[in-house]
């Protein structure tokens, strides 16, 4: 459960298959049920995403941040194989805690990176959630297993429960299911907003031109000149779009 219910902001804890996810409700004011954002961060999640949570909470949105198992005090081990299973567990949640001010039938979700394949998969999967963004979305993760170990674990695996050869394992298997390209049409006709930043130097902005292509209606596509991966240099304007969209959905 939470606390400091009245404060905007909560702690909250919760299970997925025997491990104990943690992270942070952004509540919204006032008593009235409202739309909640769960935000996927990605691999390993140095960008959160806080700043999109607070801006949401400004527009009348409750936001949930949370960390998959193995990552940023989640216990468990990490395991690509089980990032989608710890989003149903998040949407399980927000359904049956009862949360003042969370309307458990308005639920959409933001995914960033590994978060937006997440967010995809997850939305094709389960029809409470009402909506998806994947922004600076990966559409495969068999490209991981090719980068070398000492790059894995700089960039990855140093922060998360897991090995460098556990990654590569993990990245190989998640690669024979199918990926958000198989399923993106099958979210339509709940609406699906694709972001991508022009100078993503992780994940090229193909990857995101390809997955709105495959989309259906309704669908919304975004390149940010200029942007990054991180959009570490154009916050305020994803904010602003995200915010924006979530608003025209009616969700």
């Amino acid at each position: 459960m939470m606390s400091a219910e009245h404060e905007g902001l909560a702690g909250v804890t919760f299970g997925s298959d025997g491990a104990r996810l943690a992270g942070i409700l952004y509540r919204a004011r006032g008593a009235a049920a409202k739309p909640t954002a769960l935000l996927l961060h990605g691999c390993p999640g140095l960008e959160q995403n806080f700043d999109l949570a607070s801006s949401l909470r400004e527009r009348g949105w409750n936001a949930l941040v949370f960390h998959y198992r193995g990552s940023w005090g989640s216990s468990g081990d990490y395991d690509l194989c089980t990032v989608v299973e710890d989003v149903r567990a998040a949407v399980d949640h927000l359904q049956e805690a009862a949360y003042p001010g969370v309307d458990p039938a308005r639920l959409a979700v933001f995914g960033h990176s590994l978060g937006g394949w997440a967010a995809i998969l997850a939305t094709a999967a389960d029809s409470r959630l009402k909506g998806a963004i994947a922004c600076a979305s990966v559409t495969g993760l068999g490209g991981l297993a090719l980068l070398p170990a000492d790059v894995i674990d700089r960039e990855f695996t140093r922060f998360l429960r897991t090995t460098p050869r556990q990654f590569v394992r993990q990245a190989q298997q998640v690669d024979t299911r199918p990926g958000p390209l198989d399923v993106v049409a099958t979210i339509a006709p709940r609406p699906v907003l694709v972001v991508h930043g022009s100078d993503d130097e992780w994940v090229p902005a193909a990857q995101g031109r390809q997955l709105f292509e495959r989309a259906g209606e309704p669908r919304r596509h975004v390149e940010i000149a200029g942007a990054n991966h991180a959009f570490s240099w154009h916050r305020a304007q994803l904010r602003d779009l995200v915010g924006d969209w979530l608003a025209e959905t009616g969700i």
